[in-house]
């Protein structure tokens, strides 16, 4: 399996989260024009359900996607009994997630019941997710990216008539969580589709292969919800410690940064195939990983460079001036310029991640995903009632950090990527460049024209550049 093949995937996973991306930012601009305290409710009752996601989940689809590219003559075997397992797992999952969503007392009604409907959509999104596996084992993302994708179009534009004939529902906050459900429905439906044209889709219930899966997927599957946990506790502390209107200043930087993120998982599932298959070359492995580190870090600094040049429009476009600092408010700009840089190494750490699993690592990383979340914890709870939300996003970047020098550490033990001085110095010139016209240039105080100029002088230069970069052929 060559770069290129892993690059194509990727791109058009990029393509389709792209649309993703911008069909979610104007389902956060609508909701956000309701204001801090009901965006703050409905983020909450979606961050709550995301530890229950993963808990769902159990380390499964990476297991599976690993399995099916090592082994993809049992791929309708190991597809069929992910699906059963996973269909006990969700049953268990919502039914407890919705129980404990009552619990808290800071959190109001529509909050506590809006969990359980927030919990159908995991649900949904759950089932899409297995029968994706097999897309992504064959390399075929360009149909599960295309799925996604519609099923964000589909939800925008529920969201958009529902903002519009307000008037009609009694209750508005539920009525975006339904919409939430429709939406997964449907991106459901799409997934099954493809995934029936691969192999037919059937419960599997072979029980000793369930307790053998089971037993090597539990550390990942631990370290996954420890992961998550350290990456959302900070919205689930300051919802119990702070305000709904905290929540929403908070939840807007994060939702975005969540956008961008979304891109080194879906990179890290378009190279697991091929880590995988060479897992046991050394040699092979390490240069994937060197050449995936380079395209990383083509993607990441752009997106570092133009959410901190122009963190204040893009939080006025995408709500209203309630949400944007002032001499004496801590707005959700403030708090994406501190969280935008650990997309770098938010992306590394999920390149690590996969890495490790297909080396069978999952137990080292249930420690460090452990440690991180241990220390996350204890800071937001120390330092939010003093210094509120800051102290949440600076937790968050030494949190990451964290992360990647352990992560780091232990690739290193088994791989030797090297990276090439000369690519990444290119690298770093040509954001250099975007740095000049975002700063020095017209387009320094014009948001949409700087997206459009940069992006054409961006990916203008790194298509001049394409070989000498190796963007076009295998290393």
């Amino acid at each position: 399996m060559s770069h290129s093949k892993v690059l194509s995937n990727a791109t058009a996973q990029f393509l389709g989260k792209a649309i993703t991306v911008i069909t979610s930012l104007v389902i956060v601009k609508i909701i956000a024009s309701f204001g801090r305290e009901f965006y703050g409710n409905y983020v909450t009752a979606y961050e709550f359900l995301a530890f229950f996601g993963i808990l769902a989940d159990g380390g499964l689809f990476a297991l599976a996607v690993r399995e099916m590219s090592k082994k993809p003559q049992d791929s309708q075997h190991i597809l069929g009994n992910i699906f059963s397992i996973r269909l006990i797992f969700i049953l268990v999952v919502v039914l407890l997630a919705g129980l404990i969503g009552q619990l808290p007392s800071s959190y109001p009604p529509e909050v506590k019941t809006g969990i359980w409907i927030t919990s159908l959509s995991m649900a949904l999104t759950i089932v899409a997710g297995t029968l994706s596996s097999i897309l992504q084992a064959r390399m075929k993302i360009q149909y599960f990216s295309g799925s996604l994708a519609s099923g964000k179009i589909i939800l925008a534009g529920l969201i958009f008539l529902i903002a519009q004939q307000a008037h009609l529902f009694q209750n508005i906050f539920f009525a975006f969580l339904w919409a939430g459900v429709i939406s997964n429905l449907f991106f459901c439906g799409f997934i099954y589709f493809f995934a029936r044209r691969e192999i037919p889709i059937h419960l599997g219930f072979d029980f000793p292969w369930w307790k053998k899966t089971l037993k090597e997927s539990l550390p990942y599957g631990l370290a996954l919800i420890l992961q998550t946990l350290y990456l959302r506790i900070d919205v689930i502390i300051i919802s119990l410690m702070l305000s709904a209107s905290s929540v929403g200043t908070y939840g807007l930087a994060t939702r975005i940064l969540e956008s961008f993120l979304i891109l080194g998982v879906f990179f890290g599932h378009a190279i697991l195939p091929k880590i995988s298959a060479e897992e046991s070359q050394t040699e092979k492995t390490s240069q994937t990983l060197a050449w995936a580190l380079q395209i990383l870090v083509i993607v990441a600094l752009p997106l570092i460079i133009g959410s901190i040049c122009y963190a204040r429009p893009i939080i006025n476009l995408l709500s209203s001036q309630d949400f944007l600092s002032s001499a004496t408010f801590f707005g959700s700009d403030q708090v994406l310029i501190l969280l935008v840089p650990t997309i770098l190494f938010a992306y590394f750490n999920q390149l690590f991640t996969f890495t490790l699993v297909a080396k069978n690592r999952q137990v080292y990383l249930m420690i460090i995903n452990g440690l991180a979340l241990l220390m996350n914890a204890i800071l937001n709870v120390l330092l939010l009632p003093k210094f509120g939300i800051a102290a949440a996003a600076w937790t968050t970047i030494g949190c990451e950090i964290l992360v990647f020098s352990l992560l780091l550490k232990e690739i290193y033990q088994h791989f030797t990527p090297r990276l090439n001085i000369k690519k990444l110095s290119l690298i770093a010139l040509l954001n250099i460049i975007l740095i000049v016209e975002f700063t020095l240039t017209p387009l320094s105080g014009n948001l949409i024209l700087a997206v459009a100029f940069g992006s054409f002088t961006y990916f203008g230069l790194l298509f001049f550049f394409r070989k000498r970069l190796n963007l076009v052929e295998s290393q």
